[in-house]
């Protein structure tokens, strides 16, 4: 017997991961599905997805809105640049943005809305790598937490 899920399992990290591996105008722009995921590591340009300290646990029970963090980061000399980078990001936050009429497979979070949390810029890492970034936040809830 599998034990429903809850809001602890509406993580929208893997989801948004997932969903961005598979859309064909991210894969465009990294060229690779395994540039986008929660790591900061070589080849780059590298689409990096996580959650900040942010967000809402709206309803404590049904539904949450945590903030999702897409960087795009390139490597330490500087390629692919500015531009590139900037791009990247906005075709990434585009295709998060359509993320509410994707259709969840059994037992995956259902996406409810996507909205801007803040706007997206240029700010390198502390160690001086590139990075584009965006914060959007992305309301969810996990389909056992659904009244019927």
């Amino acid at each position: 017997m599998t034990r429903p899920g809850t809001i602890a399992d509406a993580d929208p990290v893997p989801v948004v991961v997932s969903y961005l591996r598979g859309r064909a105008d991210v894969l465009a722009e990294f060229g690779d599905p395994a540039r986008v995921g929660k790591e900061n590591v070589p080849p780059y340009p590298r689409l990096r997805v996580s959650n900040p300290p942010s967000g809402s646990d709206r309803f404590l029970g049904r539904l949450v809105a945590p903030v999702v963090r897409l960087e795009c980061l390139g490597d330490l000399d500087g390629t692919p640049g500015a531009e590139a980078l900037r791009r990247g990001l906005y075709v990434a936050l585009g295709a998060v943005a359509d993320l509410p009429a994707h259709t969840p497979g059994p037992g995956e979070p259902i996406v409810t809305y996507v909205e801007s949390s803040a706007a997206g810029g240029e700010v390198p890492t502390t160690g001086g790598q590139p990075r584009w970034l965006a914060d959007v936040r992305v309301y969810l809830c996990h389909p056992d937490t659904v009244p019927t």
